[in-house]
């Protein structure tokens, strides 16, 4: 009996065992099928009322929506609200929005019809004469409205109105829907009937629907494809209307009351319910072909089931209008990156930390558990991590038909892929429990595994352990294995990097130059382009020659702030690819030209741990939310051209734009600075208007033709100090010059700059003057006081003269005296001289002195003109002082200063000072100054004054 209950013991562990990895693989392949969940935006995040009613795009690629409380406008990060209220100041059910083709936004809400002035940036009521607007549909920048008053047509200017029931006040004459189809006709859907709106006639042709349907139903709304019209209502959900049969279908399985039925881009048909959440419809087959709901999976899970709206836009972002629960919506994916699915089991919400993919069979190592899958023989096995020994697989590789599998806390198992079981590793025991850093198979066909114990190298025969007792290992611990192209191990650890020679067999002590990066801990290597290796522990990353004769560190273009993510890949093509907590990065092989992979490219996970690129050039990532990958043709053109980059939360000076200078930046992409001795400093935060999560995004940005300023999502746009004028700023999501927008900067001088300009000029103005005028009086002091001194000089020669004759002649007789008067006046009574004979003298002079201007000579003297005319020196003065009646000097300086005159007049002025130009008429200064005022009677200065010249 004992043995008995011994056996059901171990039968009942058994089978506890069999249901715990049940389980595990169960909830595996559920969350395989699970996605990125919804965003759901409510009323404590900014949006103006927690119901909406209806979504649209605008021509900037703005959604827009309508609630309770009034209208948002979303990009993807920021909110913007336009509250409405009636004439009471109460808010306003907006209903219905639309776009005319002048950009004018119009809607529709109980109250009456709005229209977004842009000029004030709200909400403004026209058309008091429409009452409780229903429908609304623009066509060009014609208005189509619907409601309780039947059909109405706005131009713009005028309203016209058309009933299409038997009574005015029935209810056969509301109109509930607009569309348009593919020829351009405007139809509507009345409360039992479909309409048809000839636009050049103005006449509307109707379709009753309550035979075709079989009763009388209320309608909601409808959309157009082809030749058929796809009908909601309000109790019977949706109906198929083929227009050439005038027959009628029911749709079943899509719920009771119909809110929303819209053509999307993609040619489905979105399908909103009150009650059972929403759905997509291929209008071909009529059969549902995507379900959104309350119970779907997380990808498609509604907030709720009660419906207003169902939207797609243009990029196939599904958004979602609830009763009170606000705006949900699906994050967009350009879809470049695509879950693994092997067999059909997507690798998705498992968190994937190592992978091998050979053939048709897939191992995948998890946080807790393996998945080996055989898509040839359709096996798919999933061992648990108390099947594995231990958590966390963090390397598998192939040797000799086996999966080695490493694990960080549990040694080494080994996968037989032909039975699909793991067993224990042959090796060594020390392998069963110690802490797997990689196992490679090496060039030379053996194993080799890297732990806490060192380095095993498994060959056919024997298995070869290299600790840190043993060999030249540094620290012991072995995280990575890099063989170069020459098949040496590159060894790095957790105190360093050792090398394995593959010419001797052994660990060497390597010679590493100076200023290598051997001593760096926690790299992971891998061999790239031109066998370059590269080796990376985080935020740094170095490269070398398997020589060590070039190395160094690429200095990447951002701070990798996480330390754990080293996985990287060289796709030969001239780029590197980098995991990170930001998501995937590649730059060129010069740390430049950073891109940036996530979200919008539909690579899911908050943490990447590794990243391969197999012999096809297929990108592999493994993520904390799967396993990923993406083909090499889809790389080449994965560069979005679809989207815009805008700009949020701008601010200029510190101050925040309002919408109507938002709306003008929207507009014209432009944005006025002031400049008071400095530009405005303008401050906004970019955004890719994708619809896509944000997280981990980064963005350039450059004035004029500056250099590129990364950032990323998180970060502010900023400029300063630009000069007066326009400038151009350009933004793009990092390395993609695709994405570029172009925005127009306008510094203008404000009003405070513009007085200060004026106080400015005034000031210098005025300073100016006041220099010239002490540059002036100071001039004509300085001339005073030179004709001054040499007046004085004259004078002090005049009597030195006297004075030395006076001495010559003191203690003589009386006599004496009379004697020397008598020569001085027999000194002329000796020479014999008439008028002719002057006046002839006279004329050869002037003739000589104006031919060879020897005036100009400072040093010219009466005896040198005297020798010049075959003259004597007395006879010389005798002309002078009896027939010109004034001395040489006298003479002489009237030439030199009508030659000074001449100078001022040829404007040699402005290249030289007056005692310069008085020096090279051949005055000496001490004459100069006061010969012009004893002739002209003024200074020099003064002259100049009076004849207008500026000096």
């Amino acid at each position: 009996m004992m043995k008995g209950m011994c056996v059901a013991h171990r039968l009942l562990r058994r089978l506890t065992m069999l249901l715990f990895v049940l389980t595990m693989a169960l909830k595996s392949i559920g969350a395989a099928v699970g996605g990125e969940p919804m965003v759901n935006l409510t009323f404590a995040d900014g949006l103006a009322g927690e119901t909406v009613y209806h979504i649209m795009t605008d021509h900037a690629g703005y959604t827009w929506i309508a609630t309770t409380g009034g209208v948002n406008v979303f990009n993807g990060r920021d909110l913007m609200t336009f509250r409405l209220q009636n004439e009471h100041g109460r808010p306003l059910e907006v209903r219905r929005l639309c776009e005319t083709r002048n950009h004018t936004v119009y809607a529709a809400t109980a109250d009456g019809l709005f229209r977004l002035r842009a000029q004030m940036g709200v909400f403004e009521r026209i058309l008091p004469e429409v009452e409780h607007p229903i429908a609304l549909m623009a066509v060009g920048d014609t208005l189509y409205i619907g409601g309780e008053q039947g059909l109405q047509i706005y131009d713009g200017s005028e309203l016209h109105r058309y009933d299409i029931g038997v009574s005015r006040q029935g209810l056969d004459n509301v109109v509930r829907h607009f569309e348009q189809d593919e020829q351009g006709n405007v139809w509507f859907l009345g409360r039992h009937a479909l309409n048809r709106y000839d636009t050049a006639t103005g006449q509307t042709e109707r379709h009753d629907l309550i035979q075709a349907m079989g009763e009388r139903l209320a309608l909601t709304q409808f959309t157009v494809y082809k030749d058929k019209f796809f009908i909601g209502t309000r109790s019977n959900g949706l109906y198929v209307y083929d227009r050439l049969t005038g027959v009628a279908r029911h749709i079943d399985g899509i719920g009771n009351i119909v809110t929303t039925v819209a053509k999307s881009s993609d040619g489905l048909i979105a399908v909103a319910t009150d009650g059972t959440g929403a759905c997509a419809l291929d209008p071909e087959t009529e059969q549902v072909v995507q379900r959104y709901s309350m119970e779907s999976d997380t990808e498609n899970r509604l907030p709720t089931n009660a419906l207003y709206c169902f939207y797609r836009d243009n990029n196939g972002v599904n958004w979602f209008g609830t009763v009170r629960c606000g705006l949900a919506y699906k994050p967009y994916s350009s879809g470049l990156f695509k879950v693994y699915e092997p067999d059909g089991l997507a690798i998705r919400n498992m968190n994937v930390r190592s992978f091998m993919i050979r053939g048709t069979q897939s191992v995948i190592g998890l946080q807790n558990g393996l998945w080996f899958i055989d898509s040839a023989r359709h096996l798919r096995r999933f061992f648990s991590s108390e099947e594995l020994g231990g958590h966390i697989v963090n390397s598998i590789e192939w040797w000799q038909g086996y999966y080695y599998i490493g694990m960080y806390d549990g040694g080494v198992r080994r996968l037989d892929p032909a039975t699909a079981t793991v067993g224990q590793q042959p090796f060594s025991p020390l392998l069963t429990t110690a802490s797997l850093g990689d196992i490679k198979a090496a060039p030379d066909s053996t194993l080799w595994i890297g732990c806490s114990d060192g380095l095993f190298i498994v060959g056919n025969e024997q298995v070869r352990q290299f600790t840190e007792q043993n060999s030249h290992i540094i620290g012991g611990i072995i995280i990575d294995i890099t063989f170069d192209a020459k098949g040496n191990g590159w060894l790095a650890g957790a105190n360093g990097l050792s090398v394995y020679s593959a010419a001797s067999g052994d660990i060497v002590e390597a010679d590493f130059p100076g200023g290598f990066f051997n001593r760096e801990p926690y790299m992971r290597g891998t061999l790239g382009h031109d066998g370059m290796i590269y080796m990376r522990n985080g935020p740094q990353l170095f490269y070398t020659t398997s020589a060590m004769d070039r190395f160094g560190e690429l200095t990447l273009p951002v701070a990798l702030i996480d330390r754990w993510c080293r996985g990287m890949a060289d796709d030969g093509n001239g780029r590197l690819w980098l995991t990170s907590e930001r998501g995937l990065l590649s730059i060129d092989y010069h740390g430049e030209n950073l891109i940036r992979m996530g979200y919008g490219e539909g690579l899911v996970g908050t943490n990447l741990s590794d990243v391969k690129i197999d012999d096809s050039g297929v990108l592999w990532v493994a993520t904390s939310d799967g396993l990923f990958y993406a083909m090499p043709q889809d790389l080449k053109a994965s560069e979005p051209q679809n989207h815009r980059m805008t700009l949020f939360n701008v601010r200029v000076g510190g101050e925040l734009l309002g919408s109507v200078d938002m709306g003008t930046l929207t507009e014209e992409n432009t944005i006025r600075l002031q400049w008071n001795f400095g530009s405005q400093m303008l401050q906004a935060n970019p955004l890719f208007l994708d619809y896509a999560i944000q997280r981990g995004r980064f963005y350039e940005y450059r004035v004029d033709d500056g250099p590129w300023l990364l950032i990323d999502n998180s970060e502010a746009v900023e400029v300063r100090n630009l000069m007066m004028g326009r400038h151009q700023l350009t933004l793009r999501m990092a390395g993609m010059a695709g994405t570029e927008t172009d925005y127009q900067l306008t510094v203008v001088p404000s009003v405070w700059a513009i007085l200060e300009l004026v106080l400015l000029f005034v000031s210098l103005a005025l300073l100016w003057l006041w220099w010239r005028y002490r540059r002036y009086t100071k001039k004509v002091i300085s001339e005073h006081r030179q004709t001054e001194e040499a007046l004085i000089e004259e004078h002090e020669a005049f009597y030195a003269e006297i004075s030395a004759k006076r001495l010559s002649t003191c203690g003589a007789q009386e006599s004496g005296k009379s004697e020397a008067l008598d020569e001085t006046t027999q000194k002329y009574s000796k020479v014999k001289i008439d008028e002719a004979e002057c006046a002839a003298i006279v004329d050869r002079m002037k003739d000589y002195l104006e031919r060879e201007r020897v005036y100009t000579n400072a040093d010219l003297k009466m005896k040198d003109l005297a020798d010049v005319l075959h003259l004597s020196a007395p006879k010389l003065s005798q002309v002078f002082n009896l027939y010109l009646k004034e001395n040489y000097y006298e003479f002489i300086n009237r030439y030199r200063l009508n030659e000074f005159k001449r100078l001022i007049e040829a404007g040699l002025y402005k290249r030289y000072t007056i005692t310069a130009l008085s020096e090279q008429c051949g005055f000496k200064k001490s004459k100069f100054f006061s010969t012009f005022r004893k002739v002209e009677g003024l200074t020099p200065a003064e002259y100049l004054k009076k004849k207008g010249v500026k000096v």
